[in-house]
C-alpha cells in the first residue's frame, strides 16, 4: 500500500496491518520492527516502514471519562475531534489542540503537538499523566 503524510511527500510502499486488540498488536510488534500510524497526519514520514506500518485506526476506544476531573482514558486510535464531540457539550475541551482536529491521541503524544497556548502551558505531554507501551 502506498503510504505519505499529509504533506504528501514522501510517497512510500508499505506493509500495514490494523489490529484491533491488545493481543493483536502483541503479535504485529513481535512480527518485526514497526511503526504505529494514526491518522496520517504527520508532515513527514514519520510515521511509515516498508515492511510494518501498524495502522491505529481500530484502536479508537475512549475507556473511561472522570466528570470531575476531566482525565481521559483512551487507546491511541482516538481522534481528537471525536474527543471534542463527546465532550464539549459536558463543559470539557483540551487543554492543548494543534491546527486540525482530525490527529490521534497517540500522534499527539508521540509527536508533543502544542497549540496556541504553548508558551504558558506547554505542549500535549503536559497534559499526559501515563502512557502505557507496548515494545
Amino acid at each position: 500500500m502506498k503510504l505519505s503524510g499529509w504533506g504528501r511527500y514522501p510517497h512510500a510502499e508499505c506493509v500495514e496491518t490494523a489490529p484491533r486488540t491488545e493481543t493483536d498488536v502483541a503479535k504485529v510488534v513481535a512480527k518485526s520492527p514497526c511503526i504505529a500510524r494514526g491518522n496520517g497526519r504527520a508532515y513527514g514520514d514519520s510515521a511509515l516502514n516498508d515492511t510494518n506500518t501498524m495502522s491505529t485506526r481500530h484502536l479508537n476506544r475512549m475507556i473511561h471519562f472522570d466528570e470531575v476531573t476531566g482525565q481521559l482514558t483512551a487507546e491511541a486510535g482516538v481522534i481528537l475531534g471525536d474527543v471534542i464531540d463527546a465532550y464539549l457539550p459536558r463543559g470539557w475541551f483540551p487543554a492543548v489542540t494543534p491546527g486540525t482536529r482530525y490527529v490521534t491521541l497517540g500522534g499527539m503524544a508521540a509527536a508533543d503537538v502544542h497549540g496556541k497556548n504553548h508558551h504558558v502551558d506547554g505542549g500535549f505531554g503536559n497534559f499526559v499523566d501515563w502512557l502505557d507501551v507496548m515494545g
